[in-house]
């Protein structure tokens, strides 16, 4: 029996918060561990609790250790206990649903003529339509949840999006084989997006859908050619696309996803290789279950923001080339941290000559001071840039009340004649400018700090505006974006 005195403290959450979310992520310390410490968590009403924890690496000459604990709340109140060895603290945590009308909807699209099933490795039995609805539910609380604390680590509060239900079945119209053999990412987005308009079966006014189609299908690298661009060019009914109403994704790498809460620590630290004769590898060249996992949520996270209005970000940031290493938010420091810096992920295989291509084989640029500061804050490595931050921050979808009242074009005015826009009712927040061809952010403002409320702002002259999309932000979440190539 341990005699050690341990201390366990949460770090990120104060007792009695409240949230309006299910899924919570605790990160705290535990003093003077011994070798046998575990730590475990109890429910005060003798309940079982849902849960997945992970012990950081530390050095064993360290005094503490860290932990993080991902930990479901039934709505209401919710008394556990944190006990390691002889030591416990108690806490208290609310689950108050949100009552934002804005919510965001996962779909698990069956287009017609397929079983559903997505495609799974041989001697899988589970990977059915159910199944893929209780994979993508929980992918979405987890990115629920990831929201929260990174706009929390910004000081805007544990602010988020509102799930409306749990993942369904959407049965499309689209032929399967007419989906695989002629239509790309952008395609299929199109149809998808045309389809849930004319469905009528949601207010897309007030709805964002998540959607996965089943039917994405790999063909297996049989050439010894592993680069991104051909696995790409032998996958069909893919995709990775957000913007306006609809996210959309393949579920070539469901297959890494877990169904439960207890199963995301193991599923992201999980090194099975993938055989790439069979299954889909879109790991940024980790090649295994854990990076698939890591890197495909890591997309869904940043094409959402896309449906949030975000533009491109030039950093290390989720909306910049960051976003293949969400699971350190979960999980912690794996042996992807050397000396406390971020390493890229290595590839693990050769390519043919040329070297890497595609969207998601570019490894990490060396720690810019942004990110340098992001990470000793924040310990992951993952995080918003601030501009980006402060849209989520004022956006309909990310406030429990929001602005239901005129749109952009009638609240915020822009006059190509003065250079000069205008908001009425409500402070200007935020301008950008994006390229029109990407939308990567050139440069923005921010009036947060300003003296006094700004209700106009006068847009400098810069070069090479006609290539450039400005978007404008009032503080009630109204946006308006002007192409300024067509206001020539």
């Amino acid at each position: 029996m341990c005699e050690l005195l341990h201390h366990i403290e949460v770090t990120n959450v104060q007792n009695c918060e409240t949230f309006q979310h299910p899924l919570v992520l605790l990160k705290g310390t535990i003093d003077d561990p011994c070798e046998v410490a575990q730590l475990k968590v109890v429910s005060e009403h003798q309940t079982p609790v849902s849960f997945c924890q992970t012990i950081e690496e530390t050095d064993h000459h360290e005094k503490h250790r860290k932990f993080r604990l991902l930990l479901r709340l039934q709505e209401g109140k919710n008394e556990i206990a944190l006990r390691c060895c002889k030591a416990e603290v108690r806490l208290a945590y609310y689950y108050i649903r949100s009552n934002n009308p804005h919510t965001i909807i996962p779909l698990y699209i069956v287009c017609k003529g397929h079983h559903g099933r997505y495609q799974s490795y041989e001697s899988d039995q589970l990977n059915t339509i159910e199944n893929g609805c209780r994979k993508v539910t929980l992918a979405i609380e987890l990115l629920q949840c990831l929201y929260a604390e990174k706009l929390h680590e910004h000081g805007f509060g544990r602010k988020t999006f509102t799930i409306g239900t749990g993942c369904v079945p959407f049965y499309s119209q689209l032929e399967w084989s007419h989906a695989a053999s002629s239509m790309g990412e952008a395609e299929l987005w199109q149809y998808f997006a045309t389809e849930l308009l004319q469905a009528e079966q949601y207010d897309m006014t007030r709805t964002k859908v998540v959607a996965f189609l089943s039917s994405t299908h790999f063909a297996g690298i049989t050439d010894g050619d592993f680069s991104y661009a051909n696995i790409r060019s032998k996958t069909t009914g893919h995709a990775a696309l957000g913007g306006g109403g609809l996210a959309l994704f393949g579920t070539g790498c469901l297959y890494t996803w877990p169904t439960t809460i207890e199963g995301v620590a193991e599923g992201f630290l999980n090194r099975q290789p993938v055989d790439c004769g069979q299954l889909l590898d879109d790991s940024n060249y980790r090649r295994t279950f854990g990076g698939c996992y890591a890197t495909t949520l890591g997309s869904v996270c940043h094409e959402m923001g896309h449906t949030f209005d975000l533009g491109h970000t030039p950093d290390g940031s989720i909306m910049g080339d960051g976003f293949d290493g969400i699971e350190h938010v979960f999980v912690g420091r794996t042996e992807r941290y050397r000396n406390g810096n971020a390493v890229g992920p290595r590839r693990l295989v050769d390519t043919k000559p040329g070297g890497p291509s595609g969207k998601l084989t570019q490894l990490k640029r060396p720690g810019d001071v942004f990110r340098q500061h992001t990470e000793a804050k924040c310990n992951d490595g993952i995080f918003f840039a601030p501009n980006s931050a402060l849209t989520l921050s004022h956006h309909p979808w990310f406030n429990a009340s929001p602005h239901d009242g005129a749109g952009a074009s009638e609240t915020i005015q822009y006059k190509i004649e003065t250079r000069v826009a205008t908001s009425y009712g409500s402070p200007i927040v935020l301008v950008e400018l994006r390229l029109t061809a990407n939308g990567m952010m050139q440069k923005y403002w921010t009036f947060q700090e300003a003296p006094k409320p700004q209700s106009s702002f006068l847009l400098p002259k810069l070069p090479n505006l006609v290539n450039q999309t400005l978007f404008i932000m009032n503080a009630m979440g109204a946006i308006l974006k002007v192409d300024l190539c067509r206001m020539e």
